[in-house]
């Protein structure tokens, strides 16, 4: 597979591959994007903060990456080891693709800057349809150890999830960008038809709801079902990803960070998860050897965690912080609960079921001061924790009496 960067060449295969021109968009621009472009040489945005065990950020002297910069770096990841990769994803997804090119252009759009990665979706078009990946790109110290971490984790977790609960990972690579400094980058499924959501004020009911971020045709609200289910979906997703026997959990995440996607199809919800930062045991490490009262523990601290973050998030992503109606408590318990196994779920029951509302309440204010992640979160849950306790205790007597 040979990628070229001219104007428009006639796709050719060849004993290398195929030829064909790279075309460069950003996100929210009209046209294509060349160096003749007003934003080519400006910076990528950029969030530089201390790497693990440092207090000062790395960096800071460094030359700013341009958007220049960043396209031209994956062009050249395109015209090396890159191929490698996509022909692996094209195995994979079109497996009649890979030998064969039908159109004239692949597209790099830019489609975000994050805190860690400035991603870049690739469409790769063949006679079976067009090939969507994400190439995560890393321009920081930062961004490039968390980008080392979510690989593992991404490969680790995708055992223990549905197929295409996760995005595959088909290649990591370190391109030279701006005076040598290197970018780290990975490429993955991108989920196409799937978008990010987050809570938001209804204008038409005049209170909070869900609104998902389709830009294919217009952002759109759920309905109160709809909405219940991604709060299951998400449940049912994080505790399968629990390995009971390591206690390695998907931490951190936030729905503020849209590390969950959804697409609406036909009235059916199907929900991904995107991202996966870290997969670390939550008592011990990996190797150590757990009894079994101490890996329930570690079940029972990751189900309370599970039942505050599900309810946090953002007002449309970026704006205050929110916290979701009283649905997702149930809803949270009825997924925590689907994804365990028979003896699992019984012996939770057990513990739960002898719970006071006083020791709901003390477990919560640990996990909470334990797990909490932003600043904006510890006003939020202060205010919310008591009558959260009331309710997933309430809840889970209900639940366990019907059972």
């Amino acid at each position: 597979m040979i990628f070229g960067g001219r104007a428009n060449p006639r796709p050719h295969p060849s004993k290398g591959g195929w030829r064909i021109a790279i075309v460069y968009r950003i996100t929210g621009y009209d046209g294509v994007i060349r160096p003749d472009h007003r934003v080519w040489n400006t910076p990528l945005p950029s969030i530089r903060k201390p790497l693990p065990g440092s207090s000062a950020p790395q960096d800071v002297n460094a030359e700013p990456i341009t958007h220049g910069n960043y396209f031209q770096a994956i062009r050249d990841y395109l015209q090396g080891e890159g191929q490698d990769h996509v022909r692996k994803a094209l195995m994979v997804r079109y497996p009649l693709c890979a030998d064969e090119f039908h159109g004239e252009t692949l597209e790099i759009i830019l489609e975000k800057h994050g805190e860690f990665y400035h991603p870049a979706r690739i469409l790769v078009p063949c006679k079976d349809g067009v090939l969507s990946l994400v190439l995560n790109v890393a321009v920081t110290p930062h961004g490039r150890t968390w980008m080392a971490s979510e690989i593992n984790a991404l490969n680790s977790v995708a055992g223990r999830l549905p197929p295409d609960g996760v995005p595959a990972v088909y290649g990591l690579a370190t391109v030279p960008g701006a005076n040598h400094a290197p970018l780290s980058m990975f490429l993955a499924d991108w989920f196409e038809g799937f978008h990010e959501f987050h809570l938001s004020i209804d204008p038409q009911k005049g209170r909070q709801g869900m609104v998902v971020w389709d830009t294919t045709t217009a952002p759109f609200y759920l309905s109160d079902r709809q909405q219940a289910a991604v709060y299951r979906r998400v449940a049912f997703l994080l505790t399968r990803a629990f390995n009971p026997h390591t206690t390695e959990q998907i931490y951190p995440w936030h729905h503020a960070s849209g590390d969950f996607v959804l697409r609406v199809k036909d009235d059916a919800l199907d929900l991904r998860l995107i991202t996966v930062r870290q997969y670390a045991p939550t008592i011990g490490d990996r190797n150590g050897e757990l009894e079994a009262e101490a890996r329930l523990t570690a079940l029972l601290v990751f189900f309370f965690n599970l039942t505050i973050r599900n309810r946090l998030d953002r007002l449309d992503g970026t704006g205050p912080p929110a916290w979701a109606d009283a649905i997702a408590v149930q809803e949270t318990i009825r997924g925590f609960f689907d994804a365990l196994d028979e003896d699992q779920s019984i012996e939770v029951k057990r513990l739960l079921d002898a719970y006071a509302l006083d020791e709901v309440m003390e477990l919560l204010s640990l996990v909470a001061e334990r797990y909490q992640l932003m600043d904006m979160e510890k006003g939020l849950i202060r205010a919310n924790l008591a009558s959260h306790g009331a309710l997933l205790h309430e809840t889970l007597q209900r639940r366990f009496q019907a059972h």
